[in-house]
């Protein structure tokens, strides 16, 4: 928030029982809630004609509060219409000039597009992205003044200033009214004034700038993986620009690859949470971890090419290499053509099969719509499951777990579901109490127990510990962890059975093993980061890593901690999703046409060795590619 200075002497102290407390700008006020709680009062001008701009102001109350300050009431006072939200404790963006940190521009990114996902999902538009209107608070972004310029447009009398010209779309340049493809421009080069400290299009002048948005190309800073999306989100044409939601889930689907990294922050909660909108939920299941279990999920939607950021400056080979003993070792065979190729039209996949891939597609949640959950049963054959539950299918292929994405809908306590396909049966066991979470579901190797990442929702989805759900007792235990990280690297099963997952400690990534009481028994600090949670291999002797080099992925001995391979990064636009033999990747690419992609399998040298899917991202899902029973 600005500096807040003294009341002068024409200002009101108290509004509608809101005691003002300080002036944060013209009409825009520090206060005092009659409970207690800090908030803001914005005051609109007289010639905003005050029942037509709550009218419209309005529907803002119903949007969620996640990385929005949250509109809390609204009225009249003195003929003058005022706005009451909540109060952020931080500076602007613009004041703080930006960010040189990639970590955080990451997040930063995922904060502020979340926060226009739950408006754009609302049926609104925000009208106003810029610098100035993202306020950094200690427990994350916040959007501020959503809607205020469609709704202050729409019922002033005279002719207002509309928006600030070096992060407005170009089309509201020549006139159009604002839409969601403008927040989206308008967020792209807000993200761009946060990595450079200054908008993509400035000119010199107001008019200079203009001309650039109109014609001009923008000037892009450093932006590591984040690159190919904002260039994106600055098309000229509208029509070209991704959705919100497209963005949330290309940043979610990329989150594995950075977000890892984010340095702690304070651990303050906002004093108002609302529920939040059902794509931020699954944002928050699928954030940091692409697989589940036995498998590895592929979260498909419109996408462009980026590439991984370096989280750790080391000097990387010359050229990729693979030790003399892999390439010594005899080939895990991978068949060159698909027999099969199975449709998905509902969310627009193809699947190219062979009865000797040891591993397929398990399920899948559509993440639009119903979002209904779909399993594989035993039979090859996908069936309707559930409904806006992350499924997650057992090695064995007969017991699928279901994550409920809406929390808390009949009790405060967490659950989770077992149904068996093959029969029919059911049961549901109960996890953790709220605040605490349940999130990414992961099935040991035998399928007998299922793990689950506990975060803690009043400390912004800090991973505090995990759930073991015994199948055969139908009893889980909660374990409190020695250490809280980011809730994007979420606990794994080791191949032994224990607990591993990865961490970063603000300088390094590595790989951490846990005991069931919460305590680390061992860590491997020079691996770098792991990906999602199919990083190890599947004979249980090697995982994989992005390198510490940020440039390439890596293959490690679990046992000694050797380096036995390292492997090309491959398309800017693509990312590791899991093994898919003990000597093959599986990694997720842009397609040849554009908004397509594929998914294939690569040999340790980097080579395509047959696509496994295309993916034609109109319609965004999630994909889990989980291990043939007997492979």
């Amino acid at each position: 928030m600005p500096e807040i200075s003294a009341l002068r002497g024409d200002e009101p102290t108290e509004i509608a029982g809101y005691r003002l407390t300080g002036r944060l700008g013209s009409g825009l006020y520090a206060a005092r809630s009659p409970s207690g709680e800090d908030v803001v009062v914005r005051v609109l001008p007289p010639d905003v004609q005050p029942e037509p701009f709550l009218h419209a102001i309005e529907p803002l109350r119903g949007v969620s509060a996640v990385s929005t300050a949250q509109v809390l009431t609204t009225g009249v006072f003195d003929g003058q219409a005022y706005v009451v939200s909540e109060y952020v404790d931080g500076p602007t963006l613009e004041e703080t000039g930006g960010t040189p940190d990639a970590v955080t521009l990451y997040r930063l990114a995922v904060g502020t597009i979340t926060a226009l996902v739950a408006i754009h999902q609302a049926g609104l538009v925000h009208g106003d992205i810029r610098p100035g209107n993202v306020l950094l608070g200690p427990d994350g972004p916040r959007v501020v003044d959503a809607g205020l310029e469609r709704a202050l447009a729409e019922t002033t009398v005279s002719t207002r200033k509309v928006a600030v010209p070096a992060y407005t779309a170009p089309e509201r340049l020549r006139g159009a009214e604002p839409e969601p493809p403008a927040d989206l421009f308008a967020w792209a080069a807000t993200m761009v004034f946060a990595a450079g400290g200054s908008s993509p299009f400035d000119g010199g002048s107001p008019a200079a700038t203009v001309a650039r948005i109109k014609d001009g190309e923008p000037e892009l800073p450093e932006l590591g993986e984040l690159h190919g999306l904002i260039a994106a989100c600055l098309a000229k044409d509208p029509a070209a620009r991704p959705t919100a939601s497209e963005v949330l889930l290309w940043l979610v689907g990329q989150t594995s690859l950075l977000t890892g990294q984010v340095p702690r922050q304070a651990e303050t909660a906002p004093s108002q949470r609302r529920r939040t909108s059902l794509l931020a939920l699954v944002a928050a299941f699928v954030v940091g971890a692409l697989v589940s279990g036995a498998g590895v999920y592929a979260v498909t939607g419109t996408r462009t090419p980026a590439r991984v950021a370096a989280a750790v400056t080391t000097t990387p080979p010359a050229t990729p290499t693979i030790t003399s003993e892999h390439t010594a070792a005899p080939l895990a065979k991978v068949e060159k053509k698909a027999t099969a190729d199975v449709e998905l039209p509902a969310i627009g996949v193809t699947l190219h099969e062979h009865p000797n891939d040891p591993v397929r597609v398990a399920s899948y949640l559509e993440s639009s719509g119903t979002y209904t959950s779909y399993a594989r049963d035993r039979s090859g054959a996908f069936k309707a499951v559930s409904t806006t539950e992350q499924p997650a299918v057992a090695p064995g292929g007969d017991w699928v777990a279901l994550n409920p994405m809406i929390k808390f809908q009949s009790s405060e306590v967490d659950q989770i579901k077992f149904t068996r396909l093959s029969t029919g049966e059911s049961f549901v066991v109960s996890t953790v109490r709220r605040p605490l979470q349940t999130m990414i579901p992961v099935w040991s190797r035998d399928g007998g127990k299922l793990l689950l990442s506990v975060y803690d929702d009043s400390e912004q989805r800090r991973l505090v510990g995990f759930v073991v759900v015994d199948v055969t007792t139908r009893k889980a235990v909660y374990v409190e962890t020695e250490y809280l990280d980011d809730a994007s690297l979420n606990y794994v099963f080791a191949p032994d059975g224990t607990i591993s997952r990865g961490y970063w400690d603000g300088k390094r990534g590595g790989i951490e093993f846990y005991d069931m009481s919460g305590q680390v028994t061992k860590t491997m600090h020079w691996v770098g980061l792991p990906r999602g949670s199919d990083w190890f291999a599947p004979d249980g002797k090697r995982f994989a890593t992005l390198c510490p080099s940020g440039k390439e992925f890596c293959v490690w001995d679990l046992r000694t901690g050797a380096r036995r391979a390292t492997v090309p990064l491959g398309d800017p636009g693509g990312h590791f999703l899991g093994w898919f033999n003990d000597q093959h990747l599986m990694m997720q690419d842009p397609g040849k046409k554009k908004g397509t992609q594929v998914i294939k399998v690569i040999d340790l040298s980097g080579a395509t060795q047959r696509v496994l899917a295309d993916l034609a991202t109109t319609k965004a899902t999630l994909l889990q590619f989980a291990r043939v029973p007997g492979s």
